[in-house]
């Protein structure tokens, strides 16, 4: 009788694999939860996006002017670029650059695709600036400076989609945007959506 109530008292032990295999259980439910509801935030890096691009033109530094209207049935990578006093780009920039040269050899010319650089430099020797920049990344697409009139209307016209330095904004080929990258991407993600964006 009394090594019954004995029994009754003790806690019962579980084994060690099943309390372990429980907390296993439980986490990777929190962990798939919480990585589901991750993915239902809005994202502005390689997300899609909805609505109509604001329409712009820019002048090149070698003074040919881009109006965003001729390039109807065209996809479009605008990438948004500071520029210092002394010609210094974010590393982000050094990187996009790199990559969109990739892209622009593969698509440029061959595809209905084109890239335009919008760059932000405010100092006086401005056009010097990007035209070494020009050099230096052996740019073959246009490059001009939103901030040529003293105003910043295409940086301004885009902040509904969080840009900032060193961001490319895809457009699709009927001026909608399509894809918002706020981070360094590779040339082959580029190529991947831009294949989807033609069709191909």
């Amino acid at each position: 009788m009394q090594s019954a109530r004995e029994a009754e008292r003790k806690p019962r032990q579980y084994p060690k694999g099943k309390i372990l295999f429980g907390v296993c259980l439980v986490a990777l439910i929190i962990a798939g939860y919480g990585a589901w509801q991750y993915t239902q935030l809005p994202s502005t890096n390689g997300s899609g996006t909805e609505g109509l691009a604001p329409s712009f033109s820019l002048k090149d530094i070698n003074e040919t002017q881009f109006s965003f209207n001729q390039y109807s049935g065209k996809v479009i990578a605008i990438h948004f670029m500071a520029v210092d006093c002394n010609g210094e780009i974010d590393p982000t920039n050094d990187h996009q650059l790199t990559q969109l040269k990739t892209v622009c050899n593969k698509y440029c010319g061959n595809k209905p695709v084109t890239v335009v650089t919008v760059a932000i430099a405010t100092c006086q020797s401005w056009n010097l600036t990007l035209a070494q920049i020009r050099h230096y990344y052996n740019i073959t697409w246009v490059l001009g400076n939103d901030f040529d009139d003293g105003k910043m209307d295409i940086v301004n016209a885009y902040t509904e989609y969080s840009i900032g330095d060193g961001t490319i904004v895809l457009i699709d080929k009927t001026f909608n945007v399509a894809q918002v990258y706020t981070d360094a991407i590779t040339a082959d993600t580029l190529s991947l959506k831009i294949n989807q964006l033609l069709g191909a």
